[in-house]
């Protein structure tokens, strides 16, 4: 092999890594995430089915749902592209700890922020900032409403004067209709609920 050829090889060789490298299989990346835990361990962990992972094992060639990267990404600290690819850096172990003991603590939670993001992630950026804002000004009007003592009083009553208020009116018998009328009086009220309810109407509208 004369020096050209010599350098033509060298020049290929760190590509053919690279490449190599680029392509190690997402079961390797897994592995890495075990962290001395059993397959059942980790699955239980990541609220993924063992025999799911089990699969990622077996099958080199085999690609995880989004739904199962997102579960491990979010339990484990890395990034969906890193499970992929490998491409971001991988945290390490106590960042790791501490991102398992606030989320994976308790499995329940895990799979209610897992909802949260699934459906967020199918809004697109001004949707998501009109939803935070919405939210943000009913948190807000709701604690507005709730620094009225009157309006905290109308809360805790019983739910036949709340009725009489707002004026609902259900089937009820004689009994029936005795026995709630004899509610209303003790609370001061009697035939006088579309007074009341108006009252109620403006309340509302001071607090907000």
């Amino acid at each position: 092999m004369n020096n050209t050829e010599r350098n033509v090889e060298d020049r290929k060789a760190p590509s053919c890594s690279f490449e190599s490298k680029q392509k190690e299989p997402f079961s390797v990346r897994l592995k890495s995430l075990l962290a001395g835990r059993s397959i059942n361990k980790a699955a239980k962990d990541w609220g993924v089915n063992v025999s799911t992972l089990k699969n990622y094992f077996s099958r080199q060639s085999s690609t995880p749902r989004h739904e199962v990267l997102l579960k491990i990404s979010r339990c484990e600290g890395v990034s969906v592209d890193w499970l992929l690819y490998g491409d971001s850096i991988k945290p390490n172990e106590e960042s790791v700890i501490k991102v398992q003991d606030a989320v994976c603590q308790e499995g329940e939670l895990s799979e209610s922020v897992l909802k949260l993001a699934s459906m967020l992630d199918l809004l697109d950026k001004k949707e998501i900032e009109a939803l935070f804002k919405v939210l943000v000004l009913k948190g807000v009007e709701t604690a507005l409403y709730l620094l009225d003592d009157d309006n905290i009083k109308l809360l805790k009553l019983d739910r036949v004067i709340k009725d009489k208020l707002l004026g609902k009116h259900y089937p009820e018998d004689d009994e029936q209709a005795a026995l709630n009328d004899a509610k209303a009086r003790e609370c001061g009220f009697d035939n006088e609920g579309e007074e009341a309810s108006v009252n109620l109407t403006d309340r509302r509208k001071q607090a907000v």
